[in-house]
């Protein structure tokens, strides 16, 4: 698996350059050391062998160290082999050849860990070539160390690669739950607008029922008394007050921040609904099984309850519309678990009554 590309600040390329640079002239200097007699002779003729090595390694090694932001930034494998290469002529070079081969290795990729060995088998073939050793023990040494180093620097390229990769794709897999987790936010903010905008229809179609219904009645009954005229007059501003009081609530709740809102009306409700439409001047008997009342584990639960206040307070709606000044009969029976009929009736005309019923 190819690891994403990732290029270094141009900061953090300086640095690494300047330490590849430090590294390598210390190393240039020991290995220098190291070719030199014991005893340097007197004149300036007895160096001459060594100034042409000397010198070639330290140019070869500037143009290492000066291809080395190229290989971190832009071109880390046309750059970093032509810098193993050179690696293999130029002491001064090693640091920059050794960090080449880790970020090549890095990528995980086959074909680019063979052209990175053949290249460094390459270099050390010239390396010895041009300084060869005094038997065939000390080729095996170099050659074992030289390939020893090459699978270290292999092995930790590619392990930082699968560090870099592993931590790529959990930020993707974090990003892929965060966005789940959004949309799954969104799905429920959709769906508790959708039942919102149903409440606040049941809700307000019943109090703008009442005031319509009142209102036609101050229009075509034209010889009311006065305290008639008052009495409905507030059932009206009453009724509205309570309208804009449940819209409020509701755009409450549909803003974006939290808000305290009122709890929803449920089966417990119903007795104040009933009284609600009383106080509007309709005759209405309500009868509900006290178990249906009752708190603990069996009494409804909230969205059968809720449901239960919404059917009755349909029921009388309807009736307030479709037949006004008739008395209206609410009855809640039954028990969770075993059924419950919400029952709402009145006369339209003559003696049969009209039925509303629902069952949960």
């Amino acid at each position: 698996m190819p690891l994403p590309s990732q290029r270094p600040s141009a900061w953090k390329t300086a640095g690494i350059t300047a330490a590849a640079a430090v590294v390598g002239f210390l190393v240039f200097l020991v290995v220098l050391g190291s070719m030199l007699p014991a005893e340097l002779p007197s004149d300036d003729a007895g160096l001459t062998p060594y100034l042409g090595p000397m010198f070639l390694d330290f140019v070869l090694g500037v143009a290492a160290i000066s291809l080395l932001p190229l290989a971190l930034r832009r071109s880390p494998v046309g750059a970093g082999l032509g810098i193993i290469a050179l690696s293999g002529l130029s002491t001064l070079a090693f640091p920059a050849g050794c960090l080449c081969i880790i970020r090549i290795a890095a990528f995980r990729q086959p074909r680019l860990l063979a052209a990175t060995a053949l290249v460094f088998a390459a270099a050390l073939t010239a390396s010895m070539a041009i300084e060869p050793a005094e038997s065939v023990e000390e080729y095996g040494w170099i050659l074992l160390t030289a390939l020893g180093g090459l699978a270290v620097l292999i092995l930790i390229g590619m392990n930082r690669g699968a560090k870099k990769a592993l931590i790529v794709s959990l930020r993707q897999e974090a990003d892929s739950a965060r966005r789940e987790q959004d949309a799954r936010a969104d799905q429920a903010r959709l769906a508790e607008r959708t039942r919102i905008a149903r409440e606040m229809h049941d809700t307000l179609a019943h109090r703008l029922s009442l005031i319509s219904m009142h209102a036609g009645a101050l229009e075509y009954r034209t010889g009311l008394d006065p305290e008639t005229v008052r009495s409905t007059a507030g059932i009206l501003r009453e009724s509205a007050s309570k309208a804009a009081s449940e819209l409020r609530t509701v755009l409450t709740v549909l803003r974006e921040e939290a808000a305290d809102t009122a709890p929803q009306p449920n089966i417990s409700s119903i007795p104040a609904l009933v009284e609600s439409a009383r106080a509007a001047g309709t005759t209405i008997t309500l009868t509900i099984e006290p178990a249906l009342l009752a708190t603990g584990e069996n009494s409804p639960n909230d969205a059968i309850s809720r449901h239960l206040y919404r059917v009755a307070q349909e029921g009388i709606t309807n009736a307030q519309k479709h037949a006004p000044g008739h008395p209206v009969a609410l009855t809640l029976a039954g028990a969770p678990g075993q059924g419950i009929t919400v029952t709402v009736s009145n006369p339209v005309s003559g003696p049969k009554p009209l039925h509303r019923t629902g069952s949960a």
